[in-house]
């Protein structure tokens, strides 16, 4: 019997934390020429919120994630770019009239910026790499009343299935090459055994290509969440985990992490006796990720500010993983404990 593949929890949440963290490399490995206009010296600016209240509510069952940028262009100008990206799974009959719409009234509201709009689909059936899609309006076929027409530059990231020696060798100096490559694996696996065979190299390219341990920490979630195992391969991926941090002689993920999720897988093989094995390894193994994920926050934050309030560790104990994981990343550029804790 062929182990059930889990579906990630949260794969929208995986690519946006990786182009909020990589939108740099990203323009430039998708859009190299639009890349030398822009001056990442400047750091970007996230109007999610503005984008929310542009785009209207979100239709039930659509998977895209819509980001709004704000960048400064290399030349000196003081215009800005306002760069739209998105990500959904395949293309729907309204994707161009919805790019449409959040063209004119992005425009509306920003009249002297520059607007740029990209897509990029993670499912398309489309088989060319890059390109463009065009938007196009006409009120007779004949023109008579005229036409408006958009044309936006567009990723169908399937279709680099074939560059993956290509992205493998630019992922040694960018990450976002990583973050597509486990993407292509995630929708071309055709098995449990190929999703750990995938997870597994991916795993091995961060530490082979010498990533810092924040990139291995943020990447190596993306992996973890669009890769994700069976309960029943999570042991030996662990393990196999571990032996990479001790090949490169570094700590960047297993030394405490690890030891939490064994705890709860050991706690969820105990809790299985009573409640059927497979949901309890799947429950322990879910604890013991943010389990882990809690102590190594707490190692952090007494590293970095010395003793740990007892307040912030109340915080720390009743957090959800998403809010540990962001803490773990705000403690990078955090002045106290209550800045790294309350990072929105």
């Amino acid at each position: 019997m062929t182990d059930p593949t889990p579906e990630p929890a949260d794969h929208d949440g995986r690519w946006k934390d990786a182009l909020h963290d990589y939108l740099d490399p990203c323009i430039a490995l998708f859009w190299p020429q639009l890349h030398r206009h822009i001056d990442f010296r400047q750091a970007p600016v996230f109007l999610d919120k503005e984008l929310q209240s542009v785009g209207g509510a979100r239709r039930r069952g659509r998977r895209l994630l819509d980001k709004l940028v704000r960048l400064r262009l290399s030349d000196g100008a003081q215009t800005l770019l306002l760069l739209h990206l998105e990500i959904q799974a395949r293309v729907t009959a309204d994707f161009g009239e919805r790019m449409f719409v959040y063209h004119y009234r992005l425009r509306e509201r920003h009249p002297h910026d520059r607007l740029m709009q990209a897509a990029i689909l993670t499912r398309s059936t489309t088989m060319v790499g890059a390109g463009f899609s065009t938007y196009r309006y006409l009120p007779f076929d004949d023109g008579s009343a005229g036409s408006l027409e958009l044309r936006f530059p567009v990723v169908h990231l399937p279709a680099w299935v074939h560059e993956r020696p290509a992205l493998a060798e630019e992922a040694r100096h960018n990450p976002f090459a990583v973050v597509a490559l486990a993407e292509l694996a995630a929708g071309s696996a055709r098995s449990p055994q190929d999703r750990y065979a995938s997870k597994l190299k991916l795993v091995r390219m961060l530490y082979a290509y010498g990533y810092a341990g924040d990139d291995v920490r943020r990447l190596f979630t993306f992996i973890d969440g669009v890769l994700a195992l069976t309960p029943q391969q999570e042991p030996a991926f662990l393990a196999a985990l571990a032996d990479i941090e001790g090949e490169h002689q570094v700590a960047y993920i297993t030394s405490v992490e690890r030891a939490g999720i064994r705890k709860g897988l050991a706690q969820g093989i105990e809790q299985g006796r009573e409640q059927g094995r497979e949901q309890g390894l799947e429950q322990g193994l879910a604890h013991g990720r943010v389990e882990g994920m809690r102590q190594l926050l707490l190692m952090q934050l007494e590293a970095r500010f010395g003793a740990v309030p007892a307040q912030a560790r109340r915080r720390v104990d009743s957090a959800t993983a998403q809010d540990l994981q962001r803490w773990s990343l705000a403690i990078l550029g955090a002045a106290s404990i209550d800045e790294a804790l309350n990072e929105a």
